[in-house]
């Protein structure tokens, strides 16, 4: 990584200059493109070393002086496997520093501002309108805290519905194929299953049974679940012990009855291994998971599983909740230019160009467009040579400005951005409510601890659930599950205004 740095005239004048927006307005008339402020920001990387990286931050800064930016980039690749430890240190490092990074596998918004670890956007919304009118409202306010705007939501669906995999040699054997594509019943699943492994005993039929969309709850960002709004959060004001309802336990029969008819695998509780790896090893003929289409399903599927041709049916509704929300882009508060930060961030956001730099790269090296304008690898070049990372859009604010990569799916992103404006479309009540757990910070510790060992055997069927349930929940009471509850209500109520 090249360290730049900026003239101390430059820095001077910027200084000196008073109000808001005078840095970027400063960098801005600055003819000379060797002293405009320089953002560093993250980029997703492996192994923290990308082989490309500095020939791609040049394309892109090449390309942001063409614009006459203002604004230069200095991409800083951090390895996943420690980039936790690594955003921590350089959160708290005021000289040398990160400007922009998201919150995905590190953080939550809440957590970050009580950690003073980023800085509020509200006062950039009248000179950037366009970032405040990309996705719905409801979406932003998943990054709101106290009413304030700390983090830009990361373009995604912001929605999903359940949906059902399966081997398509296998959905042909039973006779299901006219159901493929469709949205099905409850009966036609259990139909399908059943007759699935009455076909091949051999294999598993569901990997995975603590999906919340398929149980229809808005676990209000919580994967434990302790407080939870049925319906899936649409017009519901009542946050309930969702271990107490009659929706758990029903839930839970159903589970003892996969286990019971053998759908899941052997030992489920010591196998958590992924469909996506279990389907072609030959140990799973299918399995849930969340999409928002039931191409896209189609697709990604296809990308994860190649010894099997799968299909698709799809379970329930397209929701959004807090939940989807999966990620989010800021600015941090040892940012010493926040306003040219923010100015990269709108470009993100907005560019077309600026935001492929960052998903695919260089197009000719690292990638190449088909007529379809989907992206591939260029010849003789894959995952080890390329110099790049190719697999992670969906970790930069706005894939959707990017080519669908390693997919023949050209509307990839347009689905996504369908979701944006579909009527149809529902929205958990709940969506940018945010729970600070502080004032039942034992009990909600003891309560996890009760849940991680009751949930996952009612779920994989392996105990006794009327029994199991009694158990749980009288540990629940007994670790202040109710305080939590009252507390969870109250601050939703502030929420909704009451």
């Amino acid at each position: 990584m090249r360290k730049k740095m900026m003239a101390m005239a430059a820095v001077t004048a910027m200084m000196v200059s008073a109000g808001t927006g005078s840095v970027a307005m400063a960098a801005q008339e600055n003819d000379d493109p060797s002293k405009w402020p320089v953002v560093k920001m993250e980029v997703v990387s492996s192994t923290g070393e990308e082989a490309k990286e500095q020939e791609i931050e040049d394309a892109l800064n090449k390309y942001l002086v063409s614009i006459d930016a203002g604004v230069q980039a200095d991409l800083v690749p951090l390895a996943f496997g420690d980039r936790a430890t690594q955003l921590t240190l350089l959160l708290t490092d005021s000289e040398n520093g990160i400007d922009l990074f998201c919150w995905r596998f590190y953080s939550s918004v809440t957590d970050m501002v009580n950690n003073d670890q980023v800085i509020a956007l509200d006062d950039y919304r009248d000179q950037y309108p366009e970032l405040w009118e990309l996705f719905p409202e409801s979406v932003y306010k998943t990054c709101q805290v106290n009413g304030k705007q700390y983090s830009m939501p990361a373009a995604d669906s912001f929605g999903n519905f359940q949906v059902y995999t399966m081997r398509k040699d296998i959905a042909e054997e039973i006779g299901v194929m006219d159901l493929v594509g469709k949205k099905i019943t409850e009966e036609q699943f259990e139909d399908i299953l059943a007759k699935a492994e009455a076909a091949h005993p051999e294999l598993c039929w569901l990997t995975d049974p603590t999906v919340t969309s398929y149980q229809e709850i808005d676990n209000l960002g919580f994967s434990d679940w302790i407080g939870v709004l049925l319906n899936q959060g649409i017009d519901q004001d009542t946050i309930v012990n969702y271990y107490e309802t009659d929706e758990f336990r029903a839930y839970c029969e159903k589970c003892k009855m996969w286990a019971d008819n053998g759908y899941y695998i052997d030992d489920p509780l010591n196998n958590t291994g992924m469909m996506a790896s279990y389907v072609p090893d030959g140990i799973a003929g299918g399995g849930m998971f969340e999409a928002y289409s039931v191409d896209y399903a189609a697709a990604l599927m296809s990308a994860q599983i190649k010894n099997y041709e799968m299909v698709i049916f799809q379970l329930n509704d397209f929701v959004g909740t807090n939940a989807t929300v999966y990620n989010g882009w800021n600015i941090s508060s040892t940012c010493q230019n926040p306003d040219a930060a923010m100015k990269l961030l709108d470009l993100l956001y907005t560019d077309e160009k600026v935001a492929r730099f960052l998903a695919l790269g260089i197009e000719g090296e690292t990638y190449e467009l088909d007529e379809n304008g989907c992206a591939w690898y260029p010849e003789g070049v894959d995952s080890s040579n390329v110099g790049w990372n190719l697999d992670c859009p969906w970790f930069y604010p706005n894939e959707c400005l990017g080519a669908p990569f390693n997919t023949t799916l050209k509307t990839y992103f347009t689905d996504m951005t369908d979701c944006w404006t579909n009527p149809e479309n529902k929205y958990s009540k709940a969506m940018g409510f945010v729970f600070d757990p502080a004032n039942v910070y034992d009990q909600y510790a003891a309560c996890s601890a009760t849940v991680a060992e009751y949930r996952d055997a009612l779920l994989y069927g392996q105990v006794d659930v009327d029994s199991a349930i009694e158990k749980f929940n009288e540990e629940l009471k007994e670790n202040g599950i109710d305080e939590i509850i009252e507390e969870m209500q109250k601050q939703y109520d502030e929420f909704l205004g009451k």
